[in-house]
């Protein structure tokens, strides 16, 4: 059985991964801070499994990462953590830790360097002020030293076990509680990957990514509009939930402001290798998943709402996430 180990497998991706790991027979080796989005009612029905193991770690605590590579003697190092409420010189520090932690367990413990175990770090777009570029040079200092890293940069991702600090999830949170939905009708949102693709990206990398090199997983073919989405969402909410009068599309807040622009710059993403899935989830099948799994799951989703309710109350976030500025 291929042991494998996920820092930061109780948030968002690393709890969709470790449930993938788990189908697939994997000894799974489970470790995160529980800050952030990190959750344990996000990884409860994998503690009951045998091949699941969750220990808390905190990535920039050395002893604390040298300790739970020590315990988990893994094949594949999967590192899924976005530090988003973090300054990026904070986040920074925090992975160099992490990193010379990573350096130190290879040169002193692992016997066969030339056979060392991947190491697979994923970069989200939504990370703030530049840290997954910042953060892909650091990860290239040490790669050029011998480390066997790969890296998976996404944009922007939604599906279960999310909470609502990106624009797809933000707007299912407030139809759900029956809020207002701000969106900017032609709006794109930016590049969204449904979560079960961004898993399956991770798994291709393990078996076919070559080391040192940096990957970007690119978007589906066709996109939807920040209407389109939260229109899907509320058709979805009409069927399941009926309300008692009218359709959920009156939330909608269609705002008329064209002093709207996109505030991310992602060029530097076109020097990762393009990397595009078989059979990518098609969008809207995806949103209506999601939502059935939000409406499905009302322990969880009682806690994420009451534990981040100030993104989902705070209308400006579906600026704030997807990129989109407000010019004065």
């Amino acid at each position: 059985m291929k042991r494998v180990a996920v820092f930061g497998g109780a948030g968002f991706i690393g709890t969709n991964l470790a449930y993938r790991l788990i189908e697939e027979n994997r000894q799974v080796y489970n470790f995160d801070n529980l800050s952030g989005s990190g959750n344990l009612l996000n990884i409860a029905d994998l503690m009951q499994k045998p091949h699941h193991i969750f220990a808390r770690c905190d990535v920039s605590h050395a002893d604390e990462v040298r300790q739970a590579l020590l315990t988990a003697a893994v094949d594949t190092i999967f590192v899924t953590i976005a530090p988003r409420n973090k300054s990026v010189e904070d986040a920074l520090e925090g992975l160099k830790t992490f990193l010379d932690s990573l350096t130190l367990w290879r040169n002193r413990f692992v016997r066969n360097p030339e056979n060392a175990q991947k190491i697979i770090f994923l970069t989200t777009r939504t990370c703030k002020n530049g840290f997954s570029e910042k953060a892909v040079q650091m990860i290239d200092g040490y790669a050029s030293q011998g480390l066997p890293i790969i890296t998976l940069s996404v944009p922007s991702v939604f599906g279960p076990f999310q909470q609502p600090d990106s624009p797809t999830p933000f707007m299912i949170y407030r139809a759900i509680e029956g809020e207002s939905i701000p969106v900017v009708p032609e709006a794109l949102i930016d590049d969204p990957l449904v979560s079960v693709d961004v898993v399956s990206a991770l798994l291709y990398i393990e078996e076919n990514g070559e080391l040192g090199k940096h990957y970007r997983l690119l978007p589906p073919a066709s996109q939807l509009s920040q209407l389109e989405i939260a229109n899907t969402i509320c058709d979805v909410l009409n069927a399941e939930v009926p309300p008692p009068m009218g359709k959920y599309q009156a939330l909608i807040d269609e705002l008329d402001n064209p002093a709207i622009q996109n505030g991310i710059s992602n060029s530097w993403e076109n020097e990762l290798i393009p990397l595009q899935i078989d059979n990518p989830k098609e969008i809207k099948a995806a949103l209506n998943d999601t939502v059935r799994w939000y409406l499905k799951h009302p322990a969880w989703y009682s806690q994420s709402r009451t534990r981040f309710f100030d993104l989902w109350q705070n209308s400006n976030n579906i600026f704030n996430f997807s990129g989109f500025q407000k010019v004065s």
